[in-house]
């Protein structure tokens, strides 16, 4: 199928997202947003009322917050305590000041608020959600459902998880340790996960461990409407409520404790990734293309990044740019998953960030916590001249082609985040031609006091940022005899890999 040209008639494109989890609607709407007809199949009746995850980084609040998916999160404190009981407790965690990297604060916030937000969000834009819809078939341009029905697309997006049936019908395999042993607290892979409301003293961190003679398990907070989650190492879903109430009250040392129990989910401690992200005009999306263990916290923050990564290049077009999509968030997959495994063997240097333990971190092969979520860098024909990260321990944003870019606060409260709007220009202040540059390519610009410095560019010079955020070029002078205007119309033709990259001449 010649996509490029049927866009090209001027038809909207039309994009069937398989998984109505939090990933695949958070994509939806990234699409919808930018003008595409979008179609999410979900296997579920409803939306999913338990929560696997709920802890928002500040590049997935940053991300939702652009989108318009509006969520209240609770600004519970991110950390781990041990001991006996809720009234016996000791922090394992240390104090870590997380460097600002914009306006979007990290918080908690249950999957099923944010899928109903987005939800909510996808109907306005008049994109289609159907709830009842297994997918049991896929050919070239369509999927086929339990019932029978055919849903053409341009594109596809599987969301449906660690278990993907879209993953398994095109025949793609995984590659990673698979099934983890001991990479929890508790020490195995099995978990079930309770979800259950009650009336009990709040932990001043969001994730207790808790440990007698009686019961063990992992307690979490899950919003301040008295929902929590306890993860029982082993635990039969088969299990009378009866008992799991009555080890919930044994671990947390509350013996009036009445815990309604909600539902209850099985899971195991997974770390893969898929050998490939895109076949044809299939593309995998998080828990399809990648699981990794829960120490980090870092799989339904890596799935949305990757649906943002997707929309704009499925919205811009062209096989040559969907190809950086698996080439810029495959590595990161690896990279994320390869953390959070060594983070599981390590839990005693993942919950202690202090600086002074940077060489023993490095001696284990762990990456300071911010990298895998901001910190990382993209090598692929969508970024022009990309720089490695400098190191793993330190986050370092710019600038840098390849890297997220830098947040600066403007006079008028919003952030150089703010100002992303499509393809952006953020030029220094003595660079007028390359405002006019932009105005005759048609894309948005904004001279910046202060970007020179943030940005390692002179006052004439200028950095291009992606619609994802990321940058795409930077020049830092314009000591160059090629016009501003070609240079910058150049310059988004091989970001768009529109053509074969060029040279481009720049002084620093």
């Amino acid at each position: 199928m010649d996509h490029d040209s049927k866009m090209s008639e001027g038809r909207v494109m039309r994009v069937v997202i398989v998984g109505g989890g939090t990933v695949g609607l958070c994509t939806a709407v990234f699409l919808a947003r930018q003008g595409v007809s979008v179609h999410v199949l979900e296997r579920r009746p409803k939306v999913n009322d338990h929560p696997r995850a709920f802890g928002l980084t500040d590049r997935s609040a940053e991300i939702l917050r652009e989108a318009g998916i509006e969520v209240d999160t609770a600004q519970f404190a991110r950390g781990l305590m041990s001991g006996p009981s809720l009234a016996e407790l000791t922090p394992v965690t240390t104090k870590f000041e997380r460097p600002e990297i914009g306006p979007a604060k990290l918080g908690s916030c249950p999957q099923d608020l944010v899928d109903r937000a987005a939800v909510a969000l996808l109907r306005e834009l008049g994109s289609r959600v159907d709830f009842d819809s297994e997918v049991v078939a896929v050919a070239d341009d369509s999927v086929t459902t339990a019932d029978g029905r055919v849903v053409t697309a341009d594109y596809v997006i599987a969301a449906d998880g660690v278990r993907s049936r879209i993953r398994e019908l095109l025949g793609i395999g995984v590659t990673g340790p698979g099934e983890l042993d001991g990479s929890n607290v508790l020490g195995g892979s099995h978990m079930l996960n309770v979800l259950f409301r009650a009336e009990l003293p709040a932990p001043p961190l969001s994730m207790t461990f808790l440990r007698n003679e009686r019961a063990a398990g992992i307690l979490y907070r899950v919003d301040e409407a008295g929902r929590w989650i306890f993860h029982i190492r082993n635990g039969d879903p088969d299990t009378p409520a009866e008992q799991i109430q009555q080890q919930i009250r044994d671990a947390t040392g509350v013996a009036d404790a009445e815990p309604e129990i909600i539902s209850q989910i099985p899971w195991s401690s997974t770390a893969q990734v898929a050998d490939v992200f895109r076949r044809g005009n299939f593309f995998l999306v998080g828990d399809a293309a990648h699981a990794v263990p829960p120490v980090g916290g870092f799989g339904l923050n890596m799935g949305i990044a990757d649906g943002h990564n997707l929309a704009w290049k499925l919205a811009a077009g062209g096989d040559a740019l969907l190809d950086t999509y698996e080439a810029e968030r495959r590595p990161v997959a690896l990279f994320s998953m390869r953390q959070s495994v060594i983070r599981a063997q390590n839990h005693t240097l993942h919950w202690n960030n202090d600086p002074s333990l940077a060489a023993e971190r490095a001696a284990v092969g762990m990456a300071g916590i911010m990298i895998p979520v901001v910190g990382y860098r993209y090598d692929s024909p969508a970024v022009v001249d990309p720089e490695p990260l400098p190191d793993l321990e330190n986050l370092v944003l710019d600038g840098a082609p390849g890297s997220r870019l830098p947040h600066l606060w403007l006079p008028d409260g919003r952030s150089t985040v703010d100002l992303v709007d499509g393809f952006t220009l953020l030029t220094g202040t003595a660079a007028d031609h390359w405002l006019d540059a932009a105005r005759e390519v048609d894309i948005t610009a904004h001279a910046v006091a202060g970007w020179a410095e943030a940005a390692h560019i002179k006052e004439d010079g200028a950095v291009l940022v992606r619609p994802d955020g990321f940058v795409g070029w930077r020049t830092a002078t314009t000591r160059t005899d090629a016009s501003s205007e070609r240079q910058l119309r150049d310059v988004l033709d091989r970001i768009l890999c529109r053509q074969r990259p060029g040279a481009l001449t720049q002084e620093a």
